[in-house]
């Protein structure tokens, strides 16, 4: 599937694998996200489409950043991409794009300026209901996930653009990547704990309410106090195996 993503948008399949991050996370990852000397990525912000299409950044789901990892694969990647499509300036309102209509709002919603990891070949920020239909879902239609049920029609003046309508599937939308990136880590004996906190889930519980039938013996652990005792073992190998394909 990830071969039938065009090259400048390949990279967006890795950041899911091997990080975990949601669509609009994605999106919003700046060049200066990439701590390479300290292997760590910084997910400190969203990129958001209102209703009347108009983007902003903020901050991620539950209004907390987060910081996760940098496998090695995933540095090698994101080195060799960045000299291939250099990251892209864009300039957003932070929180809200509605004009400000006090101080206070005006401090809240100052812009903000990024280096985008993610653009499109215009040099654009990405609309990511444009590139679901244009991108993801031919790729996954590529690679046999994904069926084409339909045309439909769009005019644009006196002329009249065909495209094509997909199936319903959520479950293989950008999400899955992130579903990848909990399960392969906690197959691998990783800590439920330290893959909450990557995931950015507002509690452990969150996690295992997802993802405990992939930890090794399909056990729960016993909670006590509203704590968990998850053994003292944590294989630190686990984050060599995120799975950057």
């Amino acid at each position: 599937m990830r071969e039938g993503l065009q090259e400048r948008y390949r990279i967006a399949v890795d950041l899911g694998l091997a990080l975990g991050v949601r669509q609009g996370e994605a999106l919003g990852l700046a060049e200066e996200d990439f701590d390479f000397m300290a292997e760590v990525v910084h997910i400190r912000r969203q990129l958001r489409w209102d209703g009347k299409g108009r983007p902003y950044f903020c901050l991620p789901k539950g209004r907390k950043t987060r910081d996760v990892p940098l496998p090695p694969n995933l540095a090698r990647r994101i080195r060799l991409h960045f000299q291939l499509f250099p990251p892209v300036e864009c300039t957003l309102p932070w929180r809200n794009p509605e004009a400000p209509t006090t101080e206070l709002e005006e401090r809240q919603r100052k812009p903000i300026t990024v280096r985008l990891v993610l653009s499109t070949s215009h040099g654009l920020r990405i609309n990511p209901g444009t590139w679901n239909e244009r991108s993801w879902k031919p790729a996954l239609v590529a690679a046999g996930v994904l069926h084409q049920i339909g045309e439909k029609a769009e005019s644009y003046g006196s002329r009249v653009r065909l495209y094509p309508v997909y199936e319903r599937s959520w479950p293989d939308m950008f999400h899955v990547l992130r579903h990848t990136f909990a399960s392969v880590q906690l197959e691998a004996g990783e800590s439920f704990v330290s893959v909450a906190t990557w995931l950015g889930h507002s509690s452990p519980r969150v996690t295992l309410d997802y993802y405990a039938h992939f930890m090794p013996g399909a056990g729960w652990p016993r909670w006590t106090g509203g704590s968990c005792d998850a053994g003292s073992k944590v294989p630190k190998k686990s984050l060599a195996l995120c799975p950057v394909p």
